[in-house]
């Protein structure tokens, strides 16, 4: 299985092959995405990293991200897996005010929390934004197996990769260019997924605003931690202007889950994409909101003794996870 992460900034691929004992043997690589908004170009994007990577399938899993991404829970009589789609699909309908029509969906189970009740987790994305990857992957070929939600995606990885234990309450949190993707876990499942308007892009345009530079020479700047101090750079106090919508959806986040009884408390919280690799950022979230913060690299894990690439593995955490998704149903 192929997965494939599309983001603003850069394009990540993963293919996974699971061994006997247990481990797997991961193919990882990513290359720049297209700037111009070209199927061509995308689509020879996407044939130059397969080159990258081995694979015995054509068969691509993908994730649809995006603030516009809808991502609502419902809790619904127990019934037959042939029963149910429709059942949330009924109730989607009658609880979302946006066109379904206009999206892809999908849902998930999350958990039965009594013998007569199923919790199902229901996600859409716009059509016309998948609609663009799908024109692009035409032209390699891949086939299409399905789409699922970036936050779902990482949570696989997480539930397959992680080196500890999974018995409390996590926070994943995948920082990427534009987007950060949001999921809770609660004793290893998922309870919840959002999608905020925050990524690496702002604290570089913090940067650039408090020193007068432009984009490019900001990017450099976050990027080389020894020139902070002779320059009097304050990781924090950049943090603290330009992660506002973060540190809001993480708190409004957890107050929801604690609302609906999924959980009681946060143990721990693991950030994770290329915003991860940002000096300080694991320890102003932890300073701000008082839980153990960590990194996490998926590609570090016990479980994989052969990779390519392991030092990128922050950015691969969607990919890796979509590269898992073989029982997501398609959308």
């Amino acid at each position: 299985m192929i997965g494939l992460d599309l983001g603003s900034k850069l394009a990540k691929i993963c293919s996974v092959f699971p061994k006997g004992d247990g481990t797997y043997t991961v193919y990882a690589a990513m290359a720049p995405t297209p700037k111009e908004d070209s199927r061509e170009d995308v689509a020879k994007t996407v044939k130059h990293l397969l080159r990258q990577v081995k694979y015995r399938k054509k068969e691509l899993f993908l994730s649809a991200g995006g603030v516009d991404l809808l991502a609502r829970d419902f809790v619904l009589p127990k019934m037959s897996a042939a029963r149910l789609r429709d059942a949330v699909m009924m109730e989607a309908e009658s609880n979302i005010s946006e066109s379904l029509d206009d999206m892809y969906s999908d849902f998930h189970v999350l958990s039965s929390p009594a013998d007569t009740k199923t919790e199902v987790l229901f996600v859409a994305s716009s059509k016309a934004r998948i609609d663009k990857i799908i024109d692009s992957i035409a032209l390699t070929d891949l086939d299409i197996a399905g789409f699922t939600a970036d936050g779902v995606a990482v949570t696989n990885a997480y539930l397959t990769f992680n080196n500890k234990t999974t018995s409390g309450s996590v926070i994943l949190i995948n920082v990427g260019d534009t987007i950060s993707n949001i999921s809770i876990l609660d004793r290893g499942e998922l309870k919840f997924i959002r999608n905020v308007d925050f990524g690496g892009r702002d604290v570089t345009n913090e940067i650039s605003s408090v020193y007068e530079v432009d984009f490019d020479s900001a990017e450099k700047i976050k990027r080389h931690p020894e020139v902070w101090g002779q320059i009097g750079l304050n990781i924090k106090n950049i943090l603290k202007k330009s992660a506002g919508n973060l540190l809001e959806a993480i708190f409004r986040s957890m107050e929801y889950c604690v609302s609906k009884q999924r959980l009681g408390k946060i143990d721990e919280i693991y950030i994770t994409g290329g915003g991860a690799t940002l000096q300080g950022m694991d320890v102003f979230i932890w300073e701000v909101l008082g839980i153990k913060t960590a990194k996490w690299n998926p590609l570090e894990s016990d479980k994989i003794k052969s990779v390519i690439d392991r030092e990128n593995g922050y950015f691969a955490s969607v990919a890796l996870g979509l590269a898992l998704s073989k029982e997501i149903a398609n959308v």
